[in-house]
């Protein structure tokens, strides 16, 4: 057995020893119970849960982060209710708001002004106009074979592209795809964050379906008149919960590695159904995330009792179901620099059909691979890799706020080999609870991600992404 094995094999005792399944499953059951009420971020409840996380920290003797009091970096989250009257009138023709087209971001607007179409309003679409001054309407997305998803997360470019350019507007076309409309009024037309960093463009989403705005555009110069009232705006108040372990390496303990899980999920639902033989109105969260947010507080618990070489944060985010807020405010307002986190093993989680292996979003991106690896084959497991990389997941939860930043930044999920009805059965669903979960995969899956710290943390080599990643250049930036 060679040094490495010998040295993992009694890290792999410790890790059982102090987080026995009665010990390790304790936070998953608390924080994924009825009384929670699904710990929406802007429901009361979570923040019991926030203070049952913090109070777990303070019990194991993590040191607090200046910045973050009694363990809490507080935040504020706008939530915005969209207008309920307003008008689009592009010529003669009227579109009403919520009916024929939807405000992507939140504020009142009144404005008019020149309208013209841009194609998928791309860089080299928007040179070869002059937009200053004008509403712009653009196809979603960058090609005709773009999801919605992929359209939506392209919005945000789009808006950057055209303020910069002096336009004043933006609308969006939507096509029926893999989207219905009535599912987009349904998911605008209720209460919803908005980003600190949300851009100020006036944002619509317009039913273009029958394509008969793109061919007015087309036929002749046009105005447009938007007048959009009664947008409201509150503010909530929101919390991340954090604290730390100083590392042991006299070198290594001014680097840290972050572990993070969002502990938020999606509230009650509006109306009870019947779930699986019973009438059901809490969306409980077990595996999305109360089982992520359980296995950081675990990680806590045996770092706390046997340190790192490197310094770990611990960091249970809120607000991940709504935006991912609480992480991209951490990342904004770091508790330490950004240039000393070199490493976020986040968790993530939809569901899982693979009781078999550990799915790592981002594998082959980082070099920290053979560590998690070795970790997931100690417990009896395989790694996989992201099952859909069409639906670009990695971009899509709280890792992304760092790796942005240039700080390597995959999740590491429940094992899923393919997205099936599985999967998706439990996926923001009623029945996603602690009662359908596989046990000793819990306490397998929680004891494998402390692994994988313990050998990220321990590693001489700070750890890298793979030559020509994304988010390289940044990295570079950084450090």
């Amino acid at each position: 057995m060679t040094l490495f094995c010998l040295a993992q094999t009694n890290v792999k005792q410790e890790i059982n020893r102090i987080n026995t399944p009665g010990v390790a499953l304790q936070p998953f059951r608390f924080l994924a119970s009825d009384e929670l009420m699904g710990r929406a971020t802007a429901r009361p409840e979570i923040n019991i849960a926030a203070r049952y996380i913090s109070e777990n920290f303070r019990t194991f003797g993590l040191k607090e982060c200046i910045g973050a009091n009694d363990y809490f970096q507080n935040l504020a989250i706008k939530m915005i209710t969209p207008a309920t009257t307003g008008t689009l009138m592009i010529n003669d023709h009227a579109y009403s708001i919520g009916s024929d087209f939807i405000q992507i971001n939140g504020s009142d607007t009144q404005v008019t002004a020149p309208v013209i179409f841009a194609n998928f309003g791309s860089k080299e679409d928007l040179d070869k106009l002059d937009i200053k001054g004008k509403i712009i309407v653009t196809n979603m997305g960058t090609s005709d074979t773009s999801s919605f998803m992929q359209g939506y997360y392209m919005i945000k470019r789009k808006q950057q592209l055209i303020a910069e350019r002096g336009g004043i507007a933006l609308i969006e076309r939507f096509k029926q795809g893999d989207v219905s409309w009535s599912r987009l009024q349904q998911r605008y037309s209720n209460e919803r964050a908005q980003p600190e960093d949300a851009a100020s463009l006036p944002t619509f989403i317009i039913n273009d379906s029958t394509a008969s705005l793109l061919t007015s555009l087309k036929a002749t110069s046009a105005n447009a008149t938007i007048n959009i009232n009664n947008t409201t705006v509150k503010l909530i108040a929101a919390k991340n919960v954090m604290g730390w372990v100083e590392g042991t390496d006299p070198k290594l303990k001014d680097q840290f590695i972050v572990l993070s899980a969002h502990y938020d999920h999606l509230g009650v639902a509006k109306h009870p159904k019947m779930e699986e033989g019973k009438l059901d109105s809490i969306y409980n969260g077990a595996r999305d995330n109360a089982v992520g947010a359980t296995a950081v507080v675990d990680a806590a618990r045996y770092f706390a009792q046997h340190p790192a070489k490197r310094s770990i944060l611990f960091i249970a985010y809120t607000g991940e179901e709504i935006g991912e807020l609480g992480s991209k405010y951490f990342a904004a307002h770091p508790v330490v620099p950004l240039k000393q986190i070199v490493y976020n093993l986040n968790i993530d989680n939809g569901g899982y059909n693979d009781t078999s292996a550990i799915t790592l979003i981002g594998l082959g991106r980082t070099s920290a691979d053979d560590d998690i690896r070795k970790a997931v084959a100690a417990y009896g497991m395989k790694l996989l890799g992201d099952p859909a990389p069409e639906q670009n997941f990695f971009d899509r939860s709280d890792n992304v706020n760092l790796a942005e930043k240039g700080i390597p930044a995959p999740t590491f999920g429940l094992g899923v080999d393919k997205l099936d009805d599985e999967v998706m059965k439990r996926y923001h669903q009623l029945s996603d609870e602690v009662g359908n979960f596989n046990m000793s995969y819990a306490v397998k899956y929680i004891h494998s991600y402390i692994l994988a710290a313990k050998n990220i943390a321990d590693n001489s080599k700070q750890p890298t992404w793979t030559k020509g990643d994304k988010y390289e250049a940044a990295w570079k930036q950084l450090y």
